[in-house]
């Protein structure tokens, strides 16, 4: 018997809808049914929010728990949720949706991202203002809460400043589209409460530790615990992973799972519990034990299924993306080293954002062979690897050695360590991807993974192959990649 997850991932990326498909088929029994990849919209362009209620509608009766990315249903998708000009009412209308789709006993879980404000002037994802008026527009959310919650009159008068220099219909309308997206994801916790969503993540899309956004996850968390839906609603840092862990969230309670016991073993001992991600408002730990709640695991000293390596270097992250260097390296605890032999091997990379850390991963290829982890992951940010991690860790619970699950390390590492840490910098040597034709930059991107990523591969003794490899938005941040055996 096969049961069937219904999920609405928050776009089509490889990474948030067939790798999570791929991730809930380790679990015997069990398939993630999804929408189409052309009917998921594509970057900027909305989906047809329309033909995906018609096609919800249509799977209710094959469904035994469904997993709903509320920013797709509402809006279109995460980044159309960013600019897109609907009005509140009509907006709450396709959150009605839910009612119909909830059938007793039937687990529906869903999740919905606070609106992120990016640090920089780059209006690729954001409405077209961003370029110039992003780093103003963020420095005034960043030190206008900060001398909110501090007092700080430096804050203070830099919060001014940075408005001073945004003209006032642009910070007006900034405002009033974090105001509707904000008063949606209110009208969740009603949901919640009339028991439609049995189970409600509110992740934080990248974020620092104050902002606009930050108090309006001050807001949510108050407004969950006067509710009483603290074990129903969870809020923390994260956003493109939490379909994975709402997966096997779902899946264990399908299941009947006790919560995964795992042992967590940092790298920098010295160093992590202080460590502040880059992107993200809480220290590790924090975001840790977020990401353990939200999937369905727990951290235990004893009598732990498998050890979860957790590499950090220093007080600070580096930055793949951002051509930002790891500005320590006090190097890896012996202790570490000395138990890894002892439970099966997950890896979370966290020494850098948007990318694994090869000097790390060639020291433990010297102590343990790559293809014998139980899962890895370094891509994005802290939540996002750690979230995707544990996710696939739940569903593959006792079935770590197996081939299929071995398909996964083999993918994570192609694309987490080997594009993202390397080959995605060399790209970026070359192209020059503002002037470069999209196919052309395709076909580079490909070139590169199919010679220089299946030689790594081979060398550190995988069957698994890169047999295809595209740029689903046409840029070189994401990649998607066929790897097969």
């Amino acid at each position: 018997m096969t049961h069937t997850l219904i999920g609405l991932p928050v776009d089509g990326r490889p990474v948030v809808r067939a790798q999570v498909q791929q991730l809930v088929a380790l679990a015997p029994g069990f398939e993630l049914r999804c929408p189409a990849v052309q009917d998921l919209g594509n970057f900027r362009l909305p989906a047809d929010r329309d033909d995906l209620a018609h096609w919800l509608r249509h799977q209710r009766e094959q469904a035994d728990a469904w997993v709903l990315s509320l920013d797709m249903l509402v809006y279109g998708g995460l980044i159309p949720s960013r600019f897109i000009d609907d009005d509140e009412a009509t907006l709450r209308k396709r959150l009605a949706l839910l009612g119909e789709l909830k059938k007793p006993g039937v687990p529906l879980v869903a999740f919905a991202a606070t609106m992120r404000i990016s640090n920089n002037c780059v209006a690729d994802e954001e409405k077209p203002y961003w370029n110039p008026y992003g780093s103003d527009l963020w420095a005034w959310s960043f030190h206008t809460d900060r001398y909110e919650q501090t007092g700080d009159i430096q804050s203070r008068a830099q919060g001014e400043s940075a408005a001073a220099r945004v003209p006032e219909a642009i910070r007006a309308d900034y405002l009033a589209t974090r105001a509707r997206n904000f008063a949606l994801n209110r009208a969740t916790l009603d949901l919640v409460e009339a028991g439609v969503i049995d189970r409600l993540i509110l992740p934080q899309d990248d974020t620092a530790e104050y902002g606009f956004n930050i108090a309006e996850r001050r807001a949510l968390q108050a407004e969950v615990a006067a509710r009483g839906l603290g074990d129903r609603v969870l809020v923390y840092a994260g956003a493109d992973e939490v379909m994975h862990t709402l997966c096997a969230w779902a899946v264990g309670q399908l299941r009947g799972d006790a919560p995964l016991r795992i042992a967590v073993q940092p790298t920098d001992s010295a160093h992590w519990q202080r460590l502040m991600p880059l992107y993200e408002d809480r220290p590790l730990p924090l975001a840790l034990a977020a990401q353990l709640r939200a999937v369905g695991a727990v951290a235990v000293e004893h009598d732990a299924e498998l050890m979860l390596l957790l590499h950090t270097q220093g007080l600070d992250q580096g930055d793949w993306a951002m051509r930002k260097p790891l500005p320590q390296r006090p190097g890896v605890d012996a202790a570490a080293w000395a138990c890894i032999t002892q439970l099966p091997v997950a890896v979370a990379d966290d020494a850098h954002a948007n990318g694994g850390d090869p000097h790390f991963v060639a020291e433990l290829a010297d102590h343990l062979p790559l293809p014998a982890l139980a899962g890895y992951a370094g891509w994005n940010t802290s939540s996002n690897r750690m979230g995707s991690l544990l996710a696939q860790l739940v569903l593959a619970r006792g079935r770590w050695s197996t081939s299929e699950n071995q398909d996964v390390v083999a993918l994570r590492l192609a694309e987490d360590l080997v594009w993202q840490a390397d080959l995605r910098q060399r790209l970026r040597a070359t192209q020059n991807e503002q002037d470069t034709p999209p196919a052309a930059l395709a076909v580079a991107a490909e070139s590169l993974m199919l010679t220089v990523g299946n030689a790594w591969l081979q060398r550190q003794g995988f069957v698994q192959r890169i047999q295809r490899a595209w740029l689903p938005w046409a840029r070189s941040f994401e990649i998607g990649l066929e790897v097969c055996r």
